[in-house]
């Protein structure tokens, strides 16, 4: 693992692992990922370990369960667990992709809130259970109201914790890779990636992705399938 994105969905993730992937490093594991590899399950098991007490709290072991085999790992919903991913990984440098809290939240309401609070409350699908899991313990099944609020406070988490794992690389000494931090806003482009990184900038445009709509289609298929095999015969 070379590097950990622990920005929330809609703050540019899809848009960086596609850099990611023109300068290198790749696979990324990000949304669509979750789905593709039948992961639902896992990372239920994960937030009812974080958020529930569940279980045992997830190490390297857990994770590489989900993870094995992907040089970077971005969005939801991998965010969500930005200190245990930190210590899981400690030879993975870190990113936080960042935007202003009205424009994050004006995103996240016509993306993955309106798909949300538009299904149907009782259905027991693996991605429906993952997406009510999510919701329910990021802000209260209530993003309008509490959404601002956890915004600021996971960015404050992510960016304490990872200035900490810096710190540590750096006490370590020689002998130790020494970690690296960057905070980087939506549309910063290649410079601050390239210089983070130690490479030169691609003669590209840098990525502007939106994973989001292909997502959406995917689950629907999903959704459409898992509904057909319950049905009566």
């Amino acid at each position: 693992m070379q590097i950990l994105v622990l920005g929330l969905p809609r703050t540019g993730t899809q848009s960086l692992a596609d850099a990611l992937a023109i300068l290198g490093i790749a696979p990324v594991y990000h949304m669509r990922d979750v789905g593709k590899n039948k992961h639902q399950d896992l990372w239920v098991e994960a937030i009812e370990a974080k958020f529930e007490g569940k279980g045992t709290a997830w190490t390297r072991d857990e994770f590489d369960r989900i993870l094995s085999g992907y040089e970077a790992v971005a969005d939801y919903p991998a965010a969500i667990f930005p200190e245990e991913l930190i210590a899981a990984y400690p030879e993975a440098s870190i990113i936080l992709t960042t935007r202003t809290a009205d424009s994050w939240l004006a995103s996240m309401t016509t993306t993955l809130w309106h798909h949300h609070v538009n299904q149907p409350a009782d259905d027991p699908g693996p991605l429906a259970t993952l997406r009510r899991k999510y919701h329910a313990h990021c802000w209260g099944n209530d993003l309008p109201a509490h959404g601002r609020r956890f915004f600021g406070e996971h960015n404050e988490r992510a960016r304490k914790a990872a200035e900490v794992a810096v710190a540590e690389s750096k006490a370590a000494g020689e002998g130790h890779a020494e970690r690296k931090f960057l905070e980087l806003p939506v549309g910063a482009g290649w410079e601050p990636l390239c210089q983070f990184l130690g490479v030169p900038v691609p003669e590209v445009s840098y990525p502007r992705s939106d994973d989001w709509f292909e997502y959406k289609k995917e689950v629907a298929k999903r959704e459409e399938a898992s509904a057909e095999s319950a049905s009566p015969k």
